[in-house]
Order: structure tokens, then C-alpha cells, then sequence
């Protein structure tokens, strides 16, 4: 085995089916796909055919760390989910997901750097993961329980320092956008690989590490990353605890606690309120509310207009998790879409109730009949998309909430009502979009967010000379350029997403471009061995400590080219995407922006300016403009032969 710094060296296969358990070598795999979305890559590529549906037992389960899991990187421990995933509309296809927490580092420390899940077993089962003991175990007396309740019990029987990942009725029954849940808070959310588990008959996978990672370089990690920290704390409050910042009535009742939701995370950008009363049910809820959460509560007066309050907010949070359900399906596509119907008298009622998302218990019959498909509850769990070609109603407010591929929008400029995302920023989002495989902003906030939030502080002249640093010209950031070098950020990003997916690190806190430190803005860390780094190039100097791989920061994103080219070989190889499929974006952006942007008046895509700039993006990606497809000088290139 060749070596191994960063590394488990192992990746677990699982067949459920005849009970059969074995192992691959990571090693074939890590240095031409980096780890996680990368790898997950290129195993579905060999063992995921296109006609697999989401229930299929053929359909591969993957769960892939990457080098960075388990180091104390920061912000990095997270781990990715992957397979053909039924939330996908109209046909489930493959995708990927992506987990905070400590998962992903214990089945490191375990000895293995990811699972391969496929079959079906018998009855329900879970997977025990005690250093390299690996069992199939009865899970007869968790099947029916919620997240939380099957966590009790599995750390009661292995051990209070377990790490489990889980469903909940959501994932049993099958709702499409049901999620893998750990801890309390931790999730892969899109897709509905929760789902995919419980079409298995696969309740959970509990892992227990007593191993370490061996790094290359310890002393260059360690210094990097207390740089990297320090950067957080520095970068304009980012890395602050958002508990200097916290409502303080809730501060006065519930107290206040920062937490982070990753291992090896500074940033801490979710808030713990403890001994907070249940609104719907009578009891104590300890919470931690963070990102989507929040709009639990509502925000009267805005496109979600219901305010059900920090208390029952915080207990809807909690319980969507219990049930296993999606956050973002909920919050950006199933109650809008609930609540614009309601609006126009398309649907008032939901079985017998009235549609009212002021009243805590409506959200709890809501919620629960979803996750148990009742009623109503069994048409709302196919996604809003299916929802509306079963029931033949919204299609119209359906179309401005989900821009392709089943999932709803949002920090686009038109979904999320929320984020003030404006023009042209929006231009790059659109080209995100229009080549994924699911919504991108899973890891790909970071253009059109960051500039929106960064533009509040710093001019749009200095930000412009960061983009000329980092994409190659002012233009992919001044806002007189609407539809002029707006590719080449949107290739950036997205290979920006596949190395955030792979390593793996946080989106929210990676990359680090800006800091209100510097004079010019643009942020860089100075190394006793290496100097000055810039911003863009701090995830290879993690890399390169960590695995000894002594590349640079070109070669670490051609690797994350070569990644996602591969996505899009398998899209059309499995599934026969065109450009046709591609383009099928643009009605979604051509209804105006949420928010006006620097020019006062709020934009629609010109479609014909779009298609200029498509065929601009597929000939940078050295792709058929016609078609849509990678030419093979492009694969060659590549080493995708």
C-alpha cells in the first residue's frame, strides 16, 4: 500500500443483500480524485449504470471522507454522501450530498476512509463500525424511532462516544427528501439519501475510533491552520461567536452558546439555547439553530410571512430533524409553495385543517404527516415537483421556486426571497446552476454570497481587483459588466465546489478571499516556511501538510477539473444530458431578481445574451457547444480516456 498520510487507507463495501463484507484500497483513488465528492465520483462512474432508480438495491449508497477529515484542519471533518437520489426530478439521478459533525472523522480514526452501501437487507438492520470489527447487526428495536431516539439507544449499547449517522420515519417511508441525520443538527440534506437508507432497510451506521491519521508535515499544518484561524476571527466578524450577536431576551432566558457544526470548525455559527418550553408539545427543548433553521420562526412582512416565534421555532427545528426531514426542501420549496397556494386560493387546507403556518400545531400535523405519509402528507413527501404533476395544481408558483432538477432555489437572486443575491451577481449563480446535477449552492455560495455580503464594506473597485487576482479580470466582479467574463468565476466556483466537496471543507468558511485587515482587501497569511499565501491557494498548502502530495495549486484544480468532468461524463453516458437539458434554467431567471442591485431596478436574464455567454462557458470547459458533451481531446487532457 503506497503512502498513506491523511489517510485511513481503507474503503468499507457492504452488501447487504448476502450479508458480505469487504474492502478496496483508497490509494487506487486518492491522488487523481483528492477524497470525498471526488472519489465518490469515480466509484459510482464503475458501479452505477444509468437505468438504477433511487430505491434500487443496485443503487450505491456512497459515503467518502476526505484527506483533510479527521486533521485539524480548519473547518474541514465533514463527509460526503452520494448515489442516484430519488428527490431528483424528473428522474432520480446521481448526486451528492455533504455532512458536519464528527461522522466522518471517527470512521477515519476507525480505519476507514468511506463506505460503499448496496442490496437490500432481509429486515432492518444497522451497521456496527468498532475499529476495523465490522457487523450487520438487527435493528428491530429501532426501526419506528426517531433521529434522536435511535442515537439514545445506540450509544447506550456501544458507548457514549459513538458517532451515528441515521433516519428517522422520513427516511423509513421513503419520503424523497428525507436526510441522514447525526447528532442533533448534522445532516445530508438534498437529495434524499435518507431515503435511500431506508429502502435498504438500513436504519443507521454506528462507528467507534480508537485510531489516529499520520500527517506529513504536523508542524506546517499546525501552523497553517492557527494562521487560518486567526484569518477566521479577523475576516470582517466571520469567525466571531455569534453569541455577541444573539437576541438578548433569548440571551436572558436561555443563555448563550456558540457552537460550531463541524470538527475542527473555529467559526462557531450556530447559537445553543438551553430549557427552552415546547409551543406544540408540552416539554424542554435544548436546541442549536443554525443557517435554514432560523426561518423556522418566519419573517413577517417578507415572502415568508408566518411568525410562530424563537421558542416554536426552535422546537419545528428540532422536530423536523427527529422525523428526518429536509430543512431546505421544507423551508425553500414545501411551505412557500403551501403558503403561495394558500394565497391564491389554490389550496386552503391540508386534511382536513386550514393552511396556517402561524400556528405551531399546524406545522406538527404538517411535518408528521409527511414523514408518515398520511393523507395529504403521502403527496407532499414526493417533493413539490411530483406534487404538482399528481395533483395538477401550482404549477406556475412551483416554477419560481425550483430552477431544475427537483430543487428549490436559493442565495440565487430569484428562490431564496431571504438573500439579497442581485445583478449581474446572479449571472454566475445561473451558470452554476445550469450544468449541476442538483441545486449548487450546496457548496458553491461563496461568488454571489460573498460579494453581496462584502460589498456592504468594501468597494466595488477593490473588489474588482480581487477578482482581476483571482478569476483574471475586473470584470467577473464590477457590476457594469453584466454578461462579460462571467464564465470564467462560474468555472472557478464550481471547481471551488468539487475541492470544498472533496478535501473536505465547509462552504460557509471556505475560501478565504477577503479581509478588512489588508489594504487592497484581499486576504494572505504569512508562513515562517513558505511565506506569503494568498488566499486562493490555502486549501493546497492544507493539502500538501497533510497528505505530503507536493503539488500546487494548479494541479490540485485540475484534479478538481478532471472531478467534474467526470460528473458530467456519468450525467451523459447514464442519463443523455444535452445542452438542451442545460438550458433548461433560463425561464427561471428570466422572472425579475428579489432585490434591486447597485443599479436600482430589479433584472431578468436576456436570454440572448445568456446563450452568448453558454457557448462562451462550454468552449473554456473545451466542450461540443452543440451538444454539450466533453470532446475527447478535453478527456484526453484530463486523463479520462
Amino acid at each position: 500500500m503506497e503512502n498513506t498520510y491523511g489517510w485511513a487507507g481503507k474503503i468499507l463495501k457492504i452488501d447487504l443483500t448476502n450479508r458480505k463484507i469487504s474492502t478496496i484500497d483508497t490509494m487506487a483513488y486518492a491522488y487523481e480524485y483528492i477524497g470525498g465528492r471526488g472519489i465518490a465520483d469515480r466509484i459510482a462512474y464503475e458501479e452505477i449504470s444509468g437505468d438504477v432508480d433511487g430505491f434500487d438495491p443496485e443503487n450505491r449508497l456512497i459515503i467518502m471522507s476526505g484527506p483533510l477529515t479527521g486533521t485539524m484542519a480548519p473547518a474541514s471533518g465533514r463527509v460526503e454522501f452520494a448515489g442516484v437520489a430519488p428527490q431528483t426530478y424528473p428522474r432520480p439521478w446521481y448526486t451528492r450530498s455533504n455532512m458536519g459533525g464528527r461522522f466522518g472523522s471517527e470512521l477515519k480514526y476507525a480505519g476507514f476512509d468511506g463506505i460503499v452501501v448496496w442490496g437490500k437487507a432481509e429486515k432492518p438492520v444497522y451497521l456496527w463500525v468498532n475499529d476495523e470489527d465490522v457487523q450487520i447487526v438487527d435493528a428491530g428495536d429501532i426501526w419506528g424511532r426517531d433521529t434522536y431516539s435511535t442515537q439514545k439507544y445506540l450509544m447506550d449499547q456501544h458507548g457514549g462516544d459513538t458517532k451515528i449517522a441515521c433516519i428517522g420515519p422520513a427516511g423509513e417511508n421513503l419520503v424523497r427528501y428525507a436526510i441522514v441525520l447525526s447528532e442533533t443538527k448534522s445532516a445530508a440534506g438534498q437529495g434524499g439519501f435518507g431515503a435511500v437508507m431506508g429502502s435498504k432497510n438500513l436504519k443507521a451506521i454506528a462507528v467507534r475510533g480508537t485510531g489516529a491519521i499520520k500527517i506529513a508535515y504536523p508542524k506546517d499544518l499546525l501552523e497553517l491552520s492557527l494562521a487560518v484561524n486567526k484569518a477566521f476571527e479577523e475576516s470582517m466578524g466571520r469567525g466571531k461567536r455569534p453569541s455577541a450577536s444573539a437576541p438578548p431576551d433569548m440571551v436572558r432566558k436561555y443563555g448563550q452558546k456558540g457552537m460550531t457544526c463541524s470538527h475542527s470548525c473555529p467559526w462557531r455559527c450556530g447559537w445553543f439555547w438551553r430549557n427552552m418550553p415546547g409551543k406544540a408539545y408540552p416539554g424542554i427543548n435544548n436546541v442549536m439553530m443554525t443557517c435554514s433553521a432560523w426561518l423556522f420562526r418566519g419573517i413577517k412582512g417578507s415572502f415568508y410571512d408566518w411568525g410562530i416565534g424563537d421558542e416554536a421555532g426552535a422546537e419545528m427545528s428540532a422536530l423536523t430533524n427527529k422525523l428526518g426531514l429536509n430543512h431546505w426542501g421544507l423551508l425553500f420549496g414545501v411551505v412557500p409553495w403551501l403558503l403561495e397556494c394558500s394565497k391564491a386560493g389554490i389550496i386552503t387546507e391540508i386534511d382536513g385543517e386550514k393552511i396556517d403556518f402561524d400556528d405551531p400545531e399546524f406545522w406538527v400535523m404538517l411535518m408528521r404527516n409527511i414523514a408518515y405519509r398520511k393523507g395529504m402528507g403521502d403527496i407532499l413527501a414526493e417533493d413539490i415537483p411530483r406534487a404538482v404533476d399528481i395533483l395538477g395544481k401550482g404549477e406556475d408558483i412551483a416554477k419560481k421556486l425550483y430552477p431544475a432538477y427537483g430543487y428549490a432555489g436559493h442565495w440565487d437572486g430569484h428562490g431564496d426571497k431571504a438573500n439579497p443575491v442581485f445583478f449581474p451577481l446572479w449571472i454566475v449563480s445561473a451558470l452554476q446552476w445550469f450544468t449541476d446535477t442538483r441545486d449548487p449552492f450546496s457548496s458553491g455560495h461563496d461568488y454571489s454570497q460573498n460579494l453581496a455580503r462584502w460589498s456592504r464594506d468594501v468597494s466595488w473597485d477593490k473588489l474588482a481587483a480581487i477578482g482581476e487576482i483571482i478569476y483574471g479580470s475586473k470584470k467577473a466582479v464590477a457590476p457594469d459588466y453584466a454578461y462579460e467574463y462571467k464564465a470564467q468565476p462560474a468555472i472557478w466556483h464550481q471547481h471551488e465546489s468539487i475541492l470544498k466537496d472533496s478535501l473536505p471543507l465547509c462552504d460557509q468558511a471556505w475560501p478565504l478571499l477577503y479581509s478588512m485587515r489588508s489594504e487592497d482587501n484581499y486576504l494572505r497569511i504569512n508562513l515562517s516556511k513558505h511565506g506569503t499565501i494568498e488566499g486562493k491557494s490555502l486549501e493546497v498548502y492544507l493539502y500538501r501538510a497533510t497528505t505530503g502530495d507536493d503539488i500546487d495549486d494548479a494541479e490540485l484544480r485540475k484534479r478538481a477539473e478532471r472531478i467534474f468532468n467526470l460528473e458530467r461524463v456519468i450525467q451523459v453516458n447514464n442519463y443523455g444530458r444535452t445542452r438542451e437539458d442545460d438550458i433548461a434554467i433560463i425561464p427561471y431567471f428570466e422572472t425579475p431578481e428579489n432585490l434591486p442591485g447597485p443599479s436600482g431596478k430589479l433584472e431578468s436574464l436576456d436570454r440572448e445574451k445568456f446563450l452568448k455567454l453558454v457557448d462562451e462557458y462550454y468552449e473554456l470547459r473545451g466542450w461540443d457547444k452543440t451538444t454539450g458533451r466533453p470532446t475527447k481531446e478535453k478527456l484526453t487532457e484530463l486523463g479520462l480516456e
